[in-house]
């Protein structure tokens, strides 16, 4: 037998085996539990009352998930202590068609629908409304998303276009995070986890009450992760630390009106990592560095909303943030942004919704160039000027919907764009939906596009020229070198089907064809220029599956396909950077009043391009519910192997992070 069949006959054993165990585990405890849990556990929830589960992030307003015109996903809170995940990154793991890499102790790899990148440029995230999304470098910083779990609401992730509602980058996915209220979170939280790769997380929390219509909180948390190790099991470089601190204040006020202001600031100056750098004096040749990053960073978001009544609500949202990065190669950044963000949603009648807005963006920044990094100009400001209008119709006794909009903008590198959508459901009965769409998207070329330069290494001329050195060395460089870009675009077309089978399952089908035009990339004959000469398709499915056979057993199967078909520069580099296979099974069994059993597995298909081998993850974790006020539990984490690769660089020119199997214990209390 070869190791690769024994490989696929472990894993199919492994996912037949461990939901069979659960459930024979479950059916016994049946008699014994079922008194128990009538009035306490989440898993008492039916397959319809987790269909009704509200989303917002689609279409703007408030609508149940079953009847979503969309490929939505949502992470509860229960999922997230479930999980046992303690970043936001990892959460996504859970979301079919979703794929997460980890690059190292402190860097993800986020992508979606076939599309990878070590930072995610293709894909937005929201944090009650407000995007941090990076406007210099055009990506999602991982590492810096992070709050205290707890106080986490939902999280809706769109695998497709979101880009009618929120604009230019929202291309390939969007992630809505919503947290609690202050009202939600009153009393102390005491939140601690340690183990072998996290010593400790440490979070505090303390919400009160002014009077009845005011609330507020305020929080602290302390993060220490240990390093990830190297194949020959020594300890990457890549250690740190992250110290942060935030505040929330709620009121209502008369007149339904409500306003917020929320705010928080993190730093590290411990942010471990290794880079390869120009060496000047030797053609082709890097020097091989280990720094510590550092990131200062403080944000403040007021928020201002008037509802009257379910369908008419306005909001108003600014918010102002700086950030202090310096990186491991000594690049260093400083940036100042402020944003204004208007929403209005209005019912004409009782078939007909609008929702009209409009946002400003102001974005400074400075940079100090290192040796391998350089922008120019150094200083750079910049504006984004966006208008969206999109109408809800319903038909048929509301069996049919149909949403058509379109969000316009200005930016300061490719001028006027525009993102047009369609969407289309269609719910016959209670137990089915069918919808569909067609969106256009667009993703700009950022500043790091336009006006950046990188040198990763020097060269001899003569070599270059093919002949003997010269002993006459020069930086090669990436860039754009003053050629104008044009946005990256896409149209995507999507199907759906969404249906109830009895009382116990839910199944949940998305398949989609995309199509790029413009993707940039490296010019074949001009070696270092940035050129737009890159298209192709990407066409696959996702699938989702819950089966909640009792009150004390819920069973959910994600699967994710995607397969890419590039022309032009770099089409290798895209079309082989995703797995074409994923999928994950999740078991969530509660023993008793007091403790839960909670696994998941996730498998990953290979990425030729990066090299990385595909793995088989298992995560088990015991859950004591002490008393009302006492949890603890314990995790392990990659049970399966020592420790396996998720995420390569492209040249394989440094040592790869391992992902090591780990054990953690978490501590929650509240009083």
């Amino acid at each position: 037998m070869s190791l690769k069949s024994f490989h696929r006959g472990y894993i199919t054993t492994s996912l037949l085996v461990i939901p069979l165990i659960t459930l024979v585990f479950a059916t016994a405890l049946q008699a014994q539990t079922d008194d128990l849990l009538e009035e306490n556990s989440f898993l008492n929830m039916s397959i319809a009352e987790l269909s009704d589960m509200d989303v917002s992030a689609v279409t703007g307003a408030t609508e149940t998930w079953f009847r979503s015109p969309a490929a939505v996903y949502v992470i509860t809170q229960d999922d997230i202590q479930r999980t046992g995940h303690q970043n936001i990154a990892d959460l996504l793991r859970m979301v079919p068609g979703v794929n997460v890499a980890q690059v190292s102790a402190n860097s993800w790899s986020v992508g979606t629908r076939g599309i990878q990148g070590q930072f995610t440029d293709s894909m937005l995230m929201l944090v009650d409304g407000r995007s941090v999304y990076d406007p210099l470098q055009y990506v999602i910083r991982w590492d810096t998303q992070d709050m205290i779990m707890d106080d986490i609401q939902n999280i809706e992730v769109i695998r497709g276009p979101g880009t009618t509602l929120w604009g230019s980058n929202a291309v390939n996915g969007v992630v809505s995070l919503t947290t609690k209220t202050a009202e939600q979170t009153q009393g102390w939280l005491f939140n601690s986890v340690f183990g072998t790769q996290l010593e400790p997380i440490v979070s505090l929390r303390y919400g009160d009450k002014i009077n009845d219509n005011t609330h507020f909180r305020v929080w602290s948390k302390y993060a220490n992760r240990n390093s990830l190790v190297h194949e020959d099991g020594s300890d990457a470089p890549d250690d740190w630390d992250m110290f942060r601190a935030g505040f929330r204040l709620d009121v209502d006020a008369p007149n339904q009106l409500n306003w917020s202001i929320q705010g928080s600031f993190f730093h590290t100056d411990r942010l471990g990592g290794d880079s390869l750098l120009p060496d000047p004096t030797t053609s082709f040749a890097t020097n091989y560095a280990i720094t510590d990053g550092r990131i200062s960073n403080g944000y403040i978001q007021a928020t201002l909303s008037q509802q009257s009544n379910e369908e008419n609500k306005w909001t108003i949202m600014t918010s102002y943030e700086r950030s202090n990065r310096s990186t491991h190669d000594g690049f260093e950044s400083l940036r100042d942004m402020f944003e204004i963000d208007y929403r209005h949603r209005h019912t004409i009648n009782q078939d007909m919704l609008l929702i009209w807005g409009g946002s400003w963006r102001y974005t400074s920044d400075h940079t100090e160039a290192s040796s391998a990094v350089a922008f120019i100009p150094q200083d750079k400001t910049t504006n984004l000027v966006t208008g969206f209008l999109q109408g809800s119709w319903q038909f048929m006794d509301d069996k049919l919907a149909l949403v058509l909009g379109t969000k316009l903008e200005h930016n300061d590198y490719t001028g006027f764009e525009y993102h047009p959508s369609a969407r289309l459901s269609f719910t016959p009965d209670i137990n089915n939906t069918f919808w569909s769409s067609i969106s256009r998207a667009v993703r700009t070329p950022g500043r790091v596009n336009s006006s950046s330069q990188i040198t990763p290494f020097y060269a001899d001329t003569g070599l270059l020229a093919g002949g003997p050195p010269s002993g006459f060395i020069i930086p090669i460089q990436i860039g754009s070198n003053g050629q104008e870009l044009s946005s990256e675009t896409l149209f995507a077309y999507e199907l759906g089907y969404r249906t109830h089978l009895g009382n116990d399952w839910t199944i949940d089908w998305t398949g989609y064809l995309n199509r790029y035009n413009n993707l940039i990339t490296t010019s074949d004959t001009n070696f270092g220029q940035l050129t737009n000469d890159l298209e192709g398709e990407v066409y696959g499915s996702e699938l989702s599956v819950t089966w909640i056979p009792s009150p004390t057993l819920r069973l959910e199967a994600g699967y994710g396909f995607s397969r890419s078909f590039m022309h032009g520069n770099g089409e290798s580099s895209y079309e082989n950077s995703f797995p074409v296979n994923q999928f994950h099974l999740r078991s969530y069994l509660d023993i008793g009043q007091d403790l839960e059993l909670n696994a998941a597995m996730y498998y990953v298909d290979e990425v030729e391009i990066q090299d990385a081998e595909s793995y088989l993850r298992l995560d088990l974790g015991l859950t004591w519910h002490v008393n009302a006020n006492l949890n603890l539990s314990l995790w392990g984490q990659n049970l399966l192997d020592n420790q396996h690769s998720e995420f390569f660089d492209n040249d394989r020119s440094m040592e790869v992070s391992q992902i090591p199997s780990s054990v953690f214990l978490r501590v929650n209390m509240t009083f």
